[in-house]
């Protein structure tokens, strides 16, 4: 049986790695939606998948009762706060947030991988701030909405009714003619689509295997370097490869799988990790962190943290601009992002 979780596991892994290479899915990206267009679709189908993550986990949870074991929840904190806008600095500055550095790497971007190691590095700096400054790890706190509270069982239904509501929708358009293998195949997947995909892959991940993002995996094994907390399981890893490996496919399919060994932006890539990684483990995770777990268990810091990341990158963006570089323009009208 355990086998068998696993392999679903890591297929559910690949599932949305796929999918977010194939929207373009970007918190940076996002954010230059709503400065260049004045519109916020691709924030708009963050919500959607958190929604989708929700609506899994808060079943399942009903169904096995005290069974279930929700990942942590945690008090918003000035250092979180901080932490959330170091982050969105990093990514700007690194040319992509958590999710994107995987997708670019897939597609062939050698040189971004070196944010990783920035990343790790960053990481492995906080345990080392924290020790020296004796700075108070962050609070537990109590999940915004009980599921045993009168509250959450007409809060489910809504949930449950909105994305009925979404899957109706999606089959009435023009394109649910096409079959579903042509839809996931296709050159950009509509933003809809993505996130349907995502949050139902990693709504049934997050009941399987808890908090598995990426990112988790790198601070844990950072952490675990200089000896703060124990490092990752190993099926983290087979998560994170299978990750990796659904972009690479999709990358390969698209015809975007084409190696770039140019260095000449490497301190970028290396400082905007290093930030990426400060910033997470003071804000207790990054963008895919607070998207896939944070928001969806109702942490009372999730929102607030990302927030100030998403402040954080149109700061950076904006001063960006104020020196001369231009914020790319993206725009995801259709249900379709391109830039």
């Amino acid at each position: 049986m355990e086998i068998i979780l696993a392999f679903v596991a890591v297929l559910l892994a690949a599932l949305l790695g796929m999918s977010a290479h194939r929207a373009s899915i970007c918190t940076v990206k996002a954010v230059a939606e709503v400065l260049t267009t004045r519109r916020a679709y691709m924030l708009a189908s963050f919500a959607k998948t958190v929604l989708w993550v929700i609506a899994i986990t808060s079943v399942f949870a009903w169904i096995a009762g005290d069974a279930f074991l929700p990942a942590n929840t945690w008090q918003v904190s000035l250092l979180g706060l901080l932490g959330g806008f170091v982050f969105g600095v990093g990514a700007v500055l690194n040319g992509g947030c958590a999710i994107s550095t995987l997708a670019y790497l897939a597609s062939g971007r050698i040189a971004i991988a070196l944010s990783l190691f920035g990343f790790s590095l960053g990481v492995m700096a906080h345990s080392l701030v924290v020790k020296a400054l004796s700075l108070t790890p962050p609070e537990p706190d109590a999940t915004l909405i009980d599921l045993k509270s009168p509250w959450a069982l007409p809060v489910l239904a809504l949930v449950l009714i909105g994305l009925v509501w979404e899957i109706l929708r999606l089959s009435r358009t023009p394109a649910s003619s096409v079959r579903w293998q042509e839809k996931m195949f296709s050159g950009q997947l509509r933003l809809s689509t993505a996130a349907a995909l995502m949050g139902l892959s990693n709504g049934i991940l997050y009941v399987l295997m808890g908090t598995w993002a990426y990112t988790s995996t790198l601070s844990q094994q950072a952490q675990h370097l200089v000896g703060r907390a124990g490092g990752p399981r190993p099926q983290l890893w087979l998560l994170f490869a299978s990750l990796l490996l659904g972009m690479v496919v999709s990358a390969w399919q698209r015809g975007q799988l084409r190696p770039v060994w140019s260095f000449h932006n490497w301190h970028a890539h290396l400082l905007g990790g290093f930030l990426m990684g400060m910033g997470a483990a003071f804000g207790l995770g990054g963008n895919d962190v607070l998207l896939l777990h944070g928001i969806p268990s109702l942490s009372p810091h999730a929102v607030p943290t990302f927030a100030a990341m998403v402040l954080g990158i149109a700061t950076a963006l904006l001063i960006a601009n104020r020196l001369g570089l231009s914020v790319p323009r993206v725009d995801c009208s259709g249900d379709i992002c391109r830039g």
